[in-house]
């Protein structure tokens, strides 16, 4: 008797159960491959939280982002220093965490701004890169209200800042249930000192080390932050003023009203997220997968399925969850968009693709081996688990507004409702999923298969191929590279689909065989109508290549899943013509550079927020903020598909729009580092804005910076175009009331 024909029986006995027939044998058999699934699910998913998170999270000493200035570079006219009060607190109090700055006579410190712009001068800001545990409530606040006054080392231009001494203030609380014992916290300051002729260069100095005893007891909750007071902020600050007024986010609103009614927002965002371009490309792969693990172990991936099924939600909530909290609710967009991870899924996509093609055959380690199921196969398992984990990786990068809103509860210190959340919409994306992988098992036991399996195996293998290239463009982006500098560009990655549909009709009708195709190839009406079908679709793609693209709704779809330059495609002489409005920025100052950075889509696009403040205020237009992302594949299908249609360009003119990248700004004449300053920045803004992380999400605001409207994810034509009409009423209401109120005679 063989070892995978022992392992149920063994098993049976100790449950009382030997001798029961082949039909009970066959049960346990596969309940005894679900449990090891849900044992390796839940090892896989613990093993993938630790590993693909940066390393130096779990260092025993936190570090800021970037190091210390040179000794030589930091100002002696200004010495900083961190405070706490109470210095003892329970757990539950809020605490208030201080900084110091004590400027010379002469010298003066600049304001502190959440998202500075890194122009010529340096307001202040903080890294607070090691609270211990404890959680931020609110934003930092200044003691007091700063100078106004014409800075004559910059043109006298007015500029706020600080003489003598400055302080800024954040609240901290210290989360239930926090164990007694001593809490150091660690803060970097990031400033500019100036005097009346001079400037010194901007610094970063971490700050001494403070102490804060956590006492035995339960403190008195958030409640006390509520109580404090907050001064008023400076008219910089307006706008982060502004979004202490914003909704927390639609899904925080039906938590509030209820567990049911979070379960059906949640349930009904994992049915929209399933015809979301980002997770197509994981139909074909899992067919493909299955159909292999079912001609191996000939129909018995049931176990496999569910395994997969419950991978998914597994991986899907414990992930977005627990990365939220120990790290920031942008850190799942960040890990998504991350260079090596994109590297690596490209590299799994290419081995599975070549392995189908008959090119090599996977052999996993046999330690990995002994993980999975008995009798499973050959990477049975690990492949399942790999797979799950592409799955929720790949649609974090076009998630609903549910998924962001409950990432920013979790990363709030809030878990009942994420998890609830996070589970039943990815219990809705599984299902499917779990269809699919079961499907190609029960066609499996039909007679006569291998030369059907073979075809789907060569077919498969080259469509993942075909995948594996977008995540190779990821991967370049992710490293630096501007999406027109990319090696696997649109029209790169178009033309080899157009290359691989068309030697997939080519094979499926019969034109020739590869090395392992039976000798005779029988042509029936099925593969005769798929071929058909892949040659269409060659024909289909093969214009836009040459600057004309189809005008169809598949077209639609498909340049969301193309690299983020698709919109290149789209110009006569496939990009040679640029079109009017559009130009590259040539400053190596981020400010100046996302000022001259301009893009269009319908209308012209710029990329600095402030600017779009000061031209809003300037014409009294309201602000269209679009939060995007350069891997974001709704994104790209909202500017190919609905920000240039007529009826929507004339309503987006009405506003002045402003573009802003989350991920990696397509700005090329900056540094990397820049650019990830220029994210991080935007990324702040939009969670102060929106409470959201999910792109891409749209924000009006009124020309003083005051929110009046926001909509997330793709939305077709019409209803965007409700609502921008309904920001324009809301602007001109408010409008009307600000004359009313002047004048209130007339």
């Amino acid at each position: 008797m063989t070892e995978e024909s022992t392992a149920p029986s063994q098993w049976h006995a100790g449950l009382g159960f030997t001798g029961q027939n082949a039909m009970s044998q066959n049960f346990f058999g596969r309940l005894g491959q679900i449990r090891h699934g849900l044992a390796v699910s839940t090892l896989f998913a613990l093993t993938v939280f630790v590993t693909l998170l940066p390393a130096a999270a779990f260092a025993v000493d936190a570090q800021p982002k970037r190091k210390d200035s040179n000794a030589f570079i930091k100002p002696k006219e200004v010495v900083l220093s961190g405070s706490v009060e109470p210095a003892e607190a329970k757990a539950g109090d809020v605490v208030t965490y201080t900084v110091t700055a004590k400027v010379a006579p002469g010298w003066h410190i600049y304001q502190y701004k959440a998202n500075p712009e890194g122009g010529v001068t340096r307001d202040t800001y903080f890294d607070f890169f090691d609270p211990a545990g404890l959680k931020p409530v609110g934003d930092w606040t200044a003691a007091k209200k700063p100078i106004r006054k014409a800075e004559p080392a910059f043109n006298n231009e007015i500029l706020e800042f600080y003489e003598n001494e400055a302080r800024w203030s954040l609240k901290l609380q210290i989360p239930p249930g926090t164990a007694p014992g001593p809490k150091t916290l660690r803060n970097q300051a990031i400033f500019q000192i100036c005097d009346a002729n001079s400037c010194k260069p901007p610094a970063r100095s971490t700050l001494p080390d403070v102490t804060l005893t956590v006492v035995p007891g339960v403190g008195g909750g958030s409640n006390a932050a509520a109580t404090a007071p907050t001064p008023p902020p400076s008219s910089s600050e307006a706008t982060v003023a502004a979004a202490d007024v914003a909704p927390t986010g639609d899904v925080a609103s039906e938590a509030r009203k209820g567990l049911l009614s979070l379960i059906l927002v949640s349930a009904t965002a994992g049915l929209l997220a399933l015809v979301m371009p980002c997770v197509w490309p994981m139909i074909p792969i899992t067919v493909n997968f299955f159909v292999k693990q079912g001609s191996k172990n000939k129909g018995k991936t049931t176990g496999l399925a569910v395994a997969y099924c419950l991978a998914i939600i597994g991986v899907f909530t414990s992930v977005g969850v627990l990365v939220s909290f120990f790290f920031s609710a942008t850190a799942l967009q960040n890990l998504a968009n991350n260079p090596w991870l994109n590297a690596f899924v490209a590299f799994l996509f290419l081995a599975f693709g070549l392995s189908l093609l008959g090119l090599f055959e996977v052999r996993l380690p046999n330690f990995l081996l002994n993980v999975s199921s008995k009798g499973e196969g050959r990477g049975g398992m690990i492949g399942v688990m790999f797979m799950a984990l592409t799955l929720t990786i790949t649609s974090f990068t076009c998630t609903f507004p549910v998924v962001g809103g409950l990432i920013v509860m979790a990363a709030n210190g809030e878990f009942f409702y994420p998890i609830v959340g996070l589970a039943t919409f990815s219990s809705v994306l599984a299902f499917p999923f779990f269809l699919l992988a079961l499907a190609p098992g029960l066609v499996s036991k039909m007679p006569k298969s291998g030369d059907w399996m073979n075809s789907v195996k060569v077919v498969g293998g080259l469509i993942e191929v075909g995948a594996a290239l977008k995540f190779i463009n990821s991967a370049e982006i992710g490293f630096g590279v501007v999406p027109e500098d990319a090696w696997f560009d649109a029209p790169l990655v178009l033309s080899a689909w157009v290359g691989i549909a068309a030697v997939c009709g080519l094979y499926l009708l019969g034109l020739f065989r590869t090395d392992h195709d039976h000798e005779e190839v029988k042509i029936g009406p099925g593969r005769l109508l798929i071929g058909s079908l892949f040659l269409a679709l060659a024909l289909f793609l093969a214009p836009a290549l040459f600057g004309n693209p189809p005008k169809s709704p598949l077209w639609d779809q498909i340049v969301g899943i193309l690299p983020p330059d698709v919109g290149d495609l789209d110009r006569p002489g496939g990009g040679a013509v640029v079109e009017e409005g559009r130009k590259k920025a040539v400053s190596t100052d981020p400010a100046t550079a996302e000022r001259e950075e301009k893009n269009v889509h319908g209308v012209v696009w710029g990329m600095s927020y402030d600017e779009a403040l000061e031209v809003a205020k300037a014409s009294n237009k309201p602000v269209l903020i679009d939060f995007t992302g350069v891997n974001c594949v709704n994104c790209r299908k909202m500017e190919q598909t609905v920000l240039n249609k007529k009826q929507i360009v004339g309503l987006l003119s009405e506003f002045v729009t402003v573009q802003l990248f989350t991920d990696k700004p397509p700005i090329s004449s900056l540094t990397v580092e820049q650019r990830m300053d220029v994210a991080e920045k935007n990324q702040l803004l939009q969670l102060d804005l929106t409470k959201e992380t999910t792109n891409p999400f749209y924000v009006v605001l009124n020309p003083d910076g005051q929110l009046i409207q926001t909509i997330g994810g793709y939305n077709n034509p019409l209803v965007f175009g409700k609502f921008l009409n309904g920001a324009l009423t809301k602007t001109k209401d408010q409008d009307k009331a600000k004359v009313a109120q002047a004048d209130p005679v007339h």
